[in-house]
């Protein structure tokens, strides 16, 4: 199993870096029989989603570490995770000061994540752990980032125009098959590829204009024109869930997992946020281009 902690300690170190040093990185610290693709995926997707790290800055190929910041939980009362870039002392300087302010520290160690540092206490004593150990605290991370997302609709009102690429092999995605096509689809998410290099995703809209955005982002922007349910929620579980195929855009999917600070849950074809509050479950749904959450089909189904 890799140590997942070993290449936070190294991305905190550095700092900042190439999505070429990442995939490297992993691929020294994995075992020899890893799957490297789906590894590399499921690290740059969790590290991303607990708040560790930005990846593939302004549709650049670099990465960035977040500051350290102990985020409240809005999916559990008087609890708190570390996020961002952490080192050793910053730890042990954390579990000092938890001594010091009556907290309780606990880890955990999910698979192909690195050690979740949760802390348990009231927000003034959480407060003071923060600055003893030099650190920022958020009482509600979650909803914080919930209210600081750009909704796709307004993005859509000052789109980054493209010309579509000369020679590039284009796919749409089709909501009634659930896949992407061998084609270009009207009022579609589609992506065009070079012989070399990576993807250019874009929204497909009338007179063939092509609206410039992230793979998950054009998701929801044809999903939103095209009148396509894909987020629901339940409101006594406290879960919001999405087809495997339509993952959350990442300030979305952070805001989510850092409602309760752990990894999404995969079962089933859907994508489970666990501990998600009414409140920022109808920020994240109205956000993204969906119905309100109180409005329509229950958790797990969309078309």
């Amino acid at each position: 199993m890799m140590d997942c902690d070993l290449l936070l300690s190294w991305m905190t170190h550095t700092g900042q870096g190439s999505w070429a040093r990442f995939r490297s990185a992993v691929e020294e610290l994995a075992g020899r029989d890893a799957d490297l693709s789906n590894l590399r995926r499921s690290l740059r997707i969790v590290l991303s989603d607990l708040g560790f790290t930005d990846f593939f800055i302004e549709d650049s190929q670099q990465w960035r570490m977040l500051p350290p910041v102990l985020g409240g939980l809005s999916g559990q009362d008087g609890a708190a995770v570390l996020c961002g870039s952490r080192t050793p002392i910053l730890v042990e300087t954390l579990r000092t000061a938890a001594g010091s302010h009556g907290c309780e520290i606990c880890v955990e160690k999910p698979q192909d994540c690195p050690t979740l540092i949760r802390m348990a206490g009231g927000a003034d004593q959480l407060s003071e752990v923060a600055k003893q150990a030099g650190t920022s605290f958020e009482p509600n991370l979650a909803r914080v980032l919930a209210q600081e997302l750009t909704p796709i609709p307004e993005m859509l009102e000052n789109p980054r125009k493209e010309a579509a690429p000369l020679n590039w092999k284009v796919r749409s995605f089709d909501f009634a098959a659930c896949t992407w096509v061998d084609t270009l689809l009207p009022n579609s998410a589609c992506e065009f590829t070079p012989r070399y290099g990576r993807p250019k995703y874009f929204l497909h809209r009338r007179r063939g204009r092509l609206l410039r955005a992230s793979k998950r982002e054009s998701l929801y922007a044809a999903a939103m024109f095209k009148g396509v349910r894909l987020i629901g929620y339940d409101p006594t579980a406290k879960e919001l869930k999405v087809p495997l195929f339509a993952p959350l855009p990442e300030s979305y999917s952070r805001a989510a997992c850092l409602c309760l600070g752990r990894p999404t849950e995969v079962s089933d074809g859907q994508i489970t946020y666990c501990g998600v509050p009414p409140d920022v479950a109808a920020v994240l749904a109205v956000a993204a281009g969906q119905p309100h959450p109180g409005v329509g089909s229950p958790a797990g189904t969309w078309r």
